[in-house]
């Protein structure tokens, strides 16, 4: 016969230890199913901060470009501004040392092509050859110091209005805003950079988090189960299939009106009567028949 208080005591050992790792175990469900969905939440911050970094990295080398471009036409400005203020001082220089002439420039040349017209046509003497040689070198230096010096005049004020149109100041200008965008945007990388590392700690705790509590969550599962094929063995003998939801009191009670049923079952079968369906189904479980 089965001894029923042995079998409620046991049940209420299983499900003492039960109802707390239920309990436990619903926790850990919802604390994981909050976690994972941190995750994803962080996950998201984490791609949409690495995009963001793309874009400030792209966005970096175009104008670090264009800095460069800037600053090779600013080097090839200055460059050529200095050539033009490397000529001007020349032709100052020029302009100071304005040729004394001993005669109007054009009867300068007047003489010098009457000098050298004799020179080619007219057989001399050596010694009055040298001093028309003389002469003409004279009146030729004469008039190349003052084509020089009418020359400087035209040509500095054409270098000044060069000097003039090429301005450095436009270059400065966009030089200097182009640093401050990559300094701008250095700073944004460094605090997004930041922000992602930030990001991927915390993803790392969670995961770790996630892993310790699927463990005991795994481990708890394991002892469930263990009790819970127990239960099941102890109350199918009674003839309950469904008692995932009923507090013990309440399986207390079916299994004591269980007894009853098998407990007559029992007398009617020594008696030689005929049975119900329930009776000969609780004698089965329990071996009886």
């Amino acid at each position: 016969m089965l001894n029923v208080e042995d079998q409620l005591n046991d049940l209420k050992i299983i499900m003492d230890k039960l109802e707390p790792l239920e309990k436990r175990y619903r926790e850990l469900r919802d604390k994981i199913k909050k976690l994972r969905e941190q995750r994803r939440e962080l996950i998201n911050d984490l791609n949409s901060q690495i995009d963001e970094i793309v874009k400030i990295v792209n966005k970096q080398k175009t104008i670090k470009k264009e800095y460069l471009i800037t600053r090779e036409e600013y080097k090839i400005i200055r460059e050529e501004r200095s050539k033009l203020i490397r000529r001007i001082k020349e032709l100052k220089e020029i302009l100071r040392n304005k040729p004394r002439l001993p005669k109007n420039p054009e009867k300068l040349r007047e003489e010098l092509e009457r000098l050298e017209l004799i020179y080619e046509t007219v057989h001399q003497n050596p010694r009055r050859e040298k001093r028309l040689v003389e002469q003409i070198t004279e009146l030729s230096s004469y008039l190349k110091a003052y084509e020089n010096y009418m020359n400087a005049r035209e040509e500095i004020e054409s270098v000044r209005k060069k000097l003039d149109e090429l301005k450095l100041d436009p270059y400065k200008e966009k030089l200097s805003h182009l640093r401050e965008q990559l300094n701008n945007l250095r700073n944004m990388e460094k605090e997004m950079k930041k922000k992602a590392e930030d990001l991927q700690k915390i993803k790392f705790q969670i995961d770790q988090e996630l892993t310790k509590l699927s463990e005991e969550l795994k481990n708890i599962e394991e002892s469930m189960k263990d009790l819970r094929e127990r239960k099941y063995e102890i109350i199918s003998k009674f003839g309950i299939k469904r008692a995932a939801n009923l507090s013990f009191e309440q399986i207390k009670r079916i299994i004591l009106n269980k007894s009853a049923i098998l407990e007559r079952a029992l007398k009617k079968m020594e008696r030689g009567e005929s049975l119900t369906f329930e009776e000969f189904t609780i004698l089965v479980k329990n071996g009886l028949i």
